[in-house]
């Protein structure tokens, strides 16, 4: 029985060993480029540019992002978000800002719900309900806070799991790998990049921080529709 386990072990790593890579590839230039505009042209517009910056960035992060092999592709586009941004910006008004608490999953809906793998068109959807998910920001704090922000990188993965579980691209439920040992590890040798290249790799920490988490994405199962 020992052995049976050992070989289905072993099968399943081979497998797994076998999956084409999961990856990000933009380059750091144009990663900052995007960045900068998406933040320096919402602010200098008092917000009416966002949504046609915000479609930039997804799209171009969608084309450069694989999970095993599998090219996301992104057709929203910035007047669809317009209108959702004005009706989240006026619900967030009459409710006296009560409202925020929704906003992140209502962005992060519509953007999922525009992703897809490229070739592909069925139903992408984030599934989560408010409760579950103001439940983990409590968890994911807690994390963090008990630990007096020693847990931070165990946290941080806590939150990506939860995130990419719920997360739904044509079908295919998503999942994330990553280990708080491992990003600890990934973390403290940009820093130590950062001191030899005397500050220099400061550009490239958001890409490096990118590449590791999309390293680590993979596909979990597949969900009838």
């Amino acid at each position: 029985m020992a052995k049976t386990d050992l070989s289905i072990k072993n099968v399943k790593k081979l497998g797994d060993q076998l999956k084409p890579p999961s990856y990000f590839s933009g380059s750091a230039f144009k990663y900052l480029l995007l960045l900068s505009a998406l933040y320096t042209g919402t602010l200098f517009s008092l917000g009416v540019a966002y949504p046609w910056l915000a479609c930039v960035f997804y799209r171009w992060e969608a084309e450069n992002t694989y999970v095993e092999g599998k090219n996301f592709t992104f057709d929203g586009r910035g007047y669809e978000l317009f209108k959702k941004y004005v009706k989240w910006l006026l619900l967030t008004i009459i409710t006296l800002s009560v409202y925020k608490l929704w906003l992140d999953k209502k962005l992060t809906m519509w953007k999922v719900s525009h992703t897809h793998f490229k070739g592909e068109n069925a139903i992408s959807y984030y599934k989560c309900g408010i409760g579950e998910k103001f439940l983990m920001i409590i968890k994911y704090y807690a994390i963090i806070i008990f630990t007096l922000t020693l847990g931070s990188a165990w946290a941080y993965c806590y939150k990506m799991r939860w995130q990419y579980n719920h997360t739904v691209i044509d079908g295919v439920c998503l999942d994330f790998t990553g280990k708080g040992f491992q990003l600890l590890k990934h973390t403290a040798r940009n820093i130590l990049f950062l001191i030899v290249t005397l500050g220099i790799f400061i550009l490239w920490f958001p890409l490096s921080f990118k590449r590791w988490e999309a390293e680590r994405v993979t596909q979990k199962n597949k969900i009838n529709i």
